[in-house]
């Protein structure tokens, strides 16, 4: 049986009186709601009054409850560095202005709050994050051996001869299945074709001119015919992403 974890959370707001009570709310919601869950006991929380100091941290964090309007460096500045450096970190945004939902869309958010906090939206909220840390996990086999995967971090697929290559977050997996298979298993409003041999998670989208990168080191050109479809459907995978925020 897999051992269950602790969830981390970090929470980032300049008014230390705020923070707290988020925090204590966090620890009143797995009490009420997980204390026969999927994970164990308490959640560990760190509480930061600033965005500079939470940076300097340097830790990753299962959940962050983030404020957008902090001196220095706001909420944005702060979830700009986790899109580069922590993509696993499920971010809420906290504000008092409800018309920011836009500007703080991002890959790593996943919920939109606007203060005072409803403590039924927060929880709501809450409750949705942590469904998406325990996500769809794919379960396959290959050569005897089982492989899990969770599709969340699953960046892209090329398809190679007979043979496909899913590449994640963590690491390169060789699998003698079709890109059909793919196709069929993923979901559909997450995943793109971008390219015959080439399968992209929506949420890595990043187009620089007429090329998809894939990471860092890796690019497709988008085809003229194709090039209209794909940036509609990542249109339209963003608006159902903040309608969902």
């Amino acid at each position: 049986m897999e051992e269950k974890e602790h969830i981390t959370i970090a929470i980032c707001d300049d008014e230390t009186v705020y923070g707290e009570s988020v925090r204590n709310e966090c620890i009143k919601f797995f009490e009420d709601h997980d204390s026969q869950g999927s994970f164990a006991g308490e959640p560990q929380i760190a509480c930061f009054s600033s965005g500079r100091e939470l940076i300097a941290s340097g830790k990753e964090y299962d959940i962050l409850f983030l404020d957008i309007e902090m001196p220095e460096q706001d909420g944005i500045r702060v979830k700009e560095y986790f899109e580069g450096y922590h993509r696993q970190t499920r971010i809420i945004f906290m504000t008092c202005h409800h018309e920011r939902a836009v500007e703080a869309f991002g890959k790593n958010v996943v919920s939109f709050l606007v203060k005072p906090l409803n403590i039924v939206t927060f929880h709501r909220a809450l409750a949705k994050t942590l469904a998406d840390i325990r996500g769809q996990v794919l379960e396959l086999e290959e050569n005897g051996k089982q492989i899990f995967i969770p599709v969340r971090q699953i960046r892209y697929i090329e398809a190679q001869d007979k043979y496909t290559t899913v590449v994640t977050e963590k690491g390169r997996h060789l699998f003698r299945r079709t890109m059909r298979f793919w196709e069929e298993t993923l979901p559909r409003q997450d995943f793109c074709r971008i390219h015959k041999s080439y399968l992209l998670n929506l949420e890595y989208f990043e187009k620089t001119g007429d090329m998809i990168m894939l990471d860092k080191d890796k690019a497709v050109k988008l085809s003229r015919g194709k090039k209209q479809e794909i940036v509609e459907q990542y249109k339209a995978y963003l608006r159902r992403k903040i309608r969902e925020m």
